[in-house]
């Protein structure tokens, strides 16, 4: 008898407080559809649910009959925003809140307030398999154009998820990964999730003709043609939230960005099954009668799985040196970057707390008019706040993010040792990778520093751009010789 397939959705549900348009309505609509649709997934996972004392709960109230397993993934102040839902039981959960997400004083962002995480519900299928589903929704900040060091967080998170989903895989589970990755097919995200985590992408092998990286289609394109070929889940003109926002020239190219997926892998150990896509497809697409508006600004993905015999799955081809060498070159940049903001909100704060005192000064004095003290105590009120954000960005965030250590010549070496804290972990984990893919044995940090700089040739010297920033050409070309 073959195992039943197992149906699965991801949504971003929009449900930011105060700052999502018409958020209560709209998820009534989505609880309402989800009701609707009891027959027709398995496993529900949704983001930017972010308030679970009144939006989760009552979500989880009128759906627990359907999903009788769910779990809200809790992280930062007011929660991931990650929830999952399952017919069948989940064994177990966790909570992994990403170790770079976005800047502080981004506030208008909120990704560092709300810490972004990645959450996995370890779910038990009816043949005895487990399955580990990861939901996720990494960072926006960055867009898609310009150098990759401009999305370094989102690259962090990325690697951090692909090494969770490793993880799992070598615990003799199967994996989906799932969510909003704010990220195109050709991004360097995408790239460490499938080279690094293992990973394929459910749409791309149910629609073999789509090229891997497309973020356009050949020939006269339509909306509708670009959901259904080109799986476009974001900025779709169709999108009653998206429709008339300006948009970058990728997303004008291809009517909208694909940024939502559900990618799969297999276990590590051989077993008698391994998930395969039976179909993939963009839905929740329809514009609600009763509300005259799309359920989010984003549509959904649905994914039918079924459990094959582990002959009938080919394998695929990853370029993980290439890949982790491009990431490497991304966090090297964005540390340089991340030292010139440290330093500049480091002057701020000073020229907020002199501003503060001289204005003090003249109030204390006791001379100035009526209206001018009131607005130099109001200069003295805006000059604290100002300085007290700075001062924290720049000593305890800027510390955080990373922290000065001695530099090599080598290039590589050099992004291996600029950063101590937060970047400073994810680029060792990621060299460690690199050096176990160029097939050399791990060893203690400062052996490996000193066997790698005593074997640099003195006349090879990394090339700099005008701002101080390794060449890519000569990251590359430093880890060939690695």
């Amino acid at each position: 008898m073959s195992a039943p397939p197992l149906r699965v959705l991801t949504l971003n549900v929009w449900g930011l407080y105060l700052f999502s348009k018409r958020k209560n309505e709209r998820l009534a609509a989505i609880i309402a559809r989800l009701e609707r649709a009891a027959d027709a997934y398995d496993v529900v996972a949704l983001q930017e649910l972010w308030c679970e004392s009144s939006d989760w709960r009552e979500l989880r109230a009128r759906t627990r009959a359907t999903w009788r397993w769910g779990k809200f993934f809790y992280s930062g102040a007011f929660g991931s925003g990650l929830a999952i839902l399952s017919r069948h039981p989940i064994l177990r959960t966790r909570t992994e809140p990403y170790l770079l997400c976005g800047l502080p004083i981004h506030v208008h962002h909120g990704d560092w307030i709300v810490a972004k995480a990645a959450g996995c519900a370890t779910i038990a299928l009816p043949q005895g398999d487990e399955v580990d589903v990861w939901v996720t929704h990494t960072v926006a900040a960055g867009g898609e154009d310009g150098p990759e060091s401009n999305r370094a967080h989102r690259v962090a998170q990325a690697y951090e998820l692909a090494c969770h989903v490793r993880d799992s895989a070598e615990r003799g589970r199967h994996v989906i990964c799932l969510g909003d990755l704010n990220s195109t097919p050709p991004s360097l995200a995408l790239a460490l999730l499938r080279d690094i985590g293992g990973l394929s992408d459910s749409f791309l092998d149910t629609h073999p003709s789509l090229p891997p990286h497309a973020t356009s289609l050949p020939g006269t394109a339509n909306p509708e043609r670009s959901i259904v070929e080109l799986g476009v889940t974001c900025d779709s003109p169709l999108n009653t939230w998206t429709a008339g926002k300006p948009l970058d020239p990728r997303a004008r190219a291809g009517l909208g960005k694909r940024l939502d997926y559900i990618l799969y892998r297999g276990p590590v150990r051989e077993g008698k099954l391994q998930l395969r896509p039976r179909s993939s497809r963009v839905s929740w697409t329809e514009v609600d009668e009763s509300l005259g508006c799309s359920l989010s600004d984003h549509f959904g993905v649905e994914t039918t799985f079924e459990l094959v015999p582990s002959a009938a799955v080919t394998a695929h081809s990853t370029h993980v040196a290439q890949t982790l060498t491009s990431a490497l070159a991304a966090l090297g940049g964005a540390l340089l970057d991340s030292r010139r903001t440290q330093t500049t909100h480091g002057v701020g704060f000073l020229g907020a707390l002199a501003g503060a005192l001289f204005a003090l000064m003249i109030l204390t004095a006791g001379h100035a008019p009526g209206i001018l003290r009131f607005l130099l105590a109001l200069f003295i009120i805006v000059a604290a706040w100002a300085g007290t954000t700075l001062f924290y960005s720049a000593v305890i965030w800027g510390e955080w993010e990373k922290r000065e250590c001695p530099r090599t010549s080598h290039a590589v070496l050099r992004l291996m040792t600029l950063p101590t804290g937060a970047l400073r972990t994810v680029l060792d984990a990621m060299a460690l990778d690199l050096e176990q893919t160029r097939g050399r044995i791990a060893a203690p940090r400062p052996a490996v520093l000193a066997e790698l700089t005593d074997a640099q040739p003195a006349e090879q010297q990394p090339h700099e751009d005008e701002e101080g920033r390794p060449s890519v050409e000569d990251t590359h070309e430093q880890q060939r010789l690695i």
